[in-house]
């Protein structure tokens, strides 16, 4: 019973270091959102029109602008978010909706998957709230 034990404790320990080896080499995640890099599966606010100057990426829904700014090293560098964008990129499977007010409130438009352009003069330095879809 003992050399049995002693076999299964043995290949447990060469499960976990292969899984860790595996873990290991598998790199960082592709998208994380809200570090000024637009990356795929990603949706993007430009504080500028035409997808130039800051983005500020999201990954995940934010239903409230306020507090958020634009990351450093770009035209925009510290500003705030909320009310403060003229275009977008969705690089993300889903569509997503924003609205001019927190919540998905006030004025509300959805953005098609991998779509990009710049914010109609309902939306242009409006945006204040985002969130994605669970349609593409």
């Amino acid at each position: 019973m003992n050399r049995a034990v002693g076999k299964l404790a043995s290949g447990c320990v060469a499960a976990v270091s292969a899984a860790a080896i595996l873990l290991a080499g598998s790199g960082p995640s592709a998208a994380m959102g809200r570090d000024g890099n637009l990356e795929d599966q990603e949706f993007g606010l430009f504080y500028l029109a035409g997808r130039a100057g800051c983005v500020f990426d999201l990954y995940t829904t934010d239903t409230n602008f306020s507090g958020d700014a634009f990351k450093s090293g770009c035209n925009g560098m510290y500003k705030s978010v909320n009310d403060n964008t003229e275009s977008y990129r969705n690089r993300d499977v889903y569509a997503w909706r924003v609205a001019t007010d927190k919540d998905l409130d006030g004025n509300v438009g959805e953005i098609p998957s991998k779509y990009e352009g710049n914010a109609s003069t309902n939306f242009k330095n409006k945006i204040s709230s985002a969130a994605y879809t669970l349609h593409p």
